[in-house]
């Protein structure tokens, strides 16, 4: 296999402020700001090429800078007030009610400020983020008939209920998208992606800091933060209350924002564009225009007689096949990029070592996106004499050898997991 490079960092900064999405609307604010300042030295020059100046300064007149400070400052601001009460802002919440809650807040109400924060979490609210947003993660269909479930129970206050199932749910979800395969409450896990409200150090891993704190010791009295190892454990008896249930539930959302970044490989920052030749604008329009005519394929055959060479399917048809022949060296090519100081094969090795794959049966292969394909497989495991079999799901990636997402239809694309942790 051609040697990769390591991916960039992620590109996280300590202010939500500097994240890409944000300064880029930032620079557009102060540059505006500059040209309103230069209005009376560049009068003379607007004048004479025709432009109607009393117009411009009656547009810039319009523009409520101070407002557009406040909106870009809201994500930081949000988090310094509510993150060690268990909230953080994420990246489809509404601006308008972290605003109102902000406002309150700042004005002393801080329990009129959590009310606003609870009641967001109505049942349109919940629903609508369950349609929308995490209907579209495919780790997260497996769970959707357990999370009505627990929709029910909160909408009729059995907190006690629906809080359990939605901190495991959410665990669940993290352990089938992160590289480690551990949960959210795992130590060593971050949650950060690159351009993301919510997956920085400011946001989801601060507040794993304060959510999944150890809590050993058996607590009756009633809590306000969704700590997931006294809940889950049977420590923390006084949960059940809507201030708890609402934090989780925005937990949720937050840890689903991740979810979609990792799903689309949009984890780590993308390479800064080289300077565009007009052979590279070609070969962008004639990109973009595969991107807009693409079509996922229909009636996809799941028998290995039938893959096609260069598709995921084949890829990780070989990836399993390999794995029954404990050929680790060749199994480390569906490795996506690594910081990981250890040797991709020796690293297979240290995983599968106590894993070996009887049989399989490829179930289903879903064309996602133009770079993205997930295939569930059933997997006869053979691990410390005990044999099990389990559906699992494989999200294959397209990417060239420096872990670039490409299409699937690039001549350089190969196609790699970072799903290859099975259980």
């Amino acid at each position: 296999m051609s040697q990769r490079k390591k991916l960039k960092p992620t590109g996280l900064t300590s202010k939500l402020r500097d994240i890409p999405s944000i300064k880029k609307i930032d620079e557009m604010v102060q540059g505006a700001k500059a040209f309103e300042q230069a209005i009376p030295v560049l009068e003379p020059f607007l004048d004479m090429i025709g432009v109607d100046v009393d117009k411009v300064k009656e547009g810039f007149g319009k523009i409520d800078f101070e407002k557009g400070e406040k909106l870009l400052s809201l994500p930081d601001r949000f988090n310094e007030l509510f993150v060690d009460h268990g909230w953080i802002i994420y990246d489809t919440m509404s601006a308008t009610v972290a605003e109102n809650a902000i406002e309150k807040a700042e004005a002393g109400d801080f329990a009129g400020a959590e009310e606003v924060l609870i009641n967001y979490y109505n049942k349109e609210t919940i629903e609508m983020k369950l349609l929308i947003d995490l209907n579209k993660i495919k780790a997260f269909e497996p769970r959707i008939r357990l999370i009505k479930l627990a929709l029910d129970d909160y909408l009729a206050g059995r907190y006690h209920a629906s809080i359990p199932v939605v901190l495991s749910l959410t665990d669940g979800l993290v352990n089938d998208l992160h590289p480690d395969h551990s949960g959210i409450s795992a130590e060593k896990n971050t949650l950060q992606a690159w351009n993301s409200i919510a997956a920085n150090s400011q946001g989801l891993d601060k507040l794993k800091g304060i959510l999944f704190t150890g809590r050993r010791k058996t607590r009756t009295e009633q809590i306000t933060l969704p700590y997931r190892h006294g809940i889950l454990h049977g420590t923390d008896l006084g949960y059940d209350n809507i201030t708890v249930a609402a934090k989780t539930w925005a937990l949720l959302f937050a840890v689903g924002d991740w979810a979609t970044k990792v799903e689309k490989g949009e984890i780590a920052a993308p390479e800064e564009a080289p300077t565009m030749t007009l052979s590279d604008l070609a070969e962008r329009v004639e990109k973009s225009e595969s991107l807009k005519n693409w079509m996922p394929r229909s009636s996809i055959s799941t028998d290995p007689e039938n893959f096609e060479v260069d598709s995921p399917e084949y890829a990780l048809n070989e990836f399993l096949n390999y794995w029954m022949k404990k050929n680790y060296g060749k199994m480390a090519e569906i490795l996506p990029p690594s910081k990981s100081e250890i040797k991709p094969p020796l690293r297979i090795k240290k995983h599968f070592k106590e894993r070996f794959l009887k049989s399989f049966k490829f179930n289903s292969i879903d064309d996602v996106a133009l770079g993205n394909t997930t295939i569930e497989v059933n997997l006869e495991i053979e691990k410390r004499t005990r044999v099990e079999k389990k559906d699992y799901r494989f999200i294959m990636l397209s990417q060239d050898v420096n872990g670039r997402t490409v299409s699937r239809n690039d001549e350089n694309a190969i196609w790699v997991s970072n799903d290859w942790k099975v259980f």
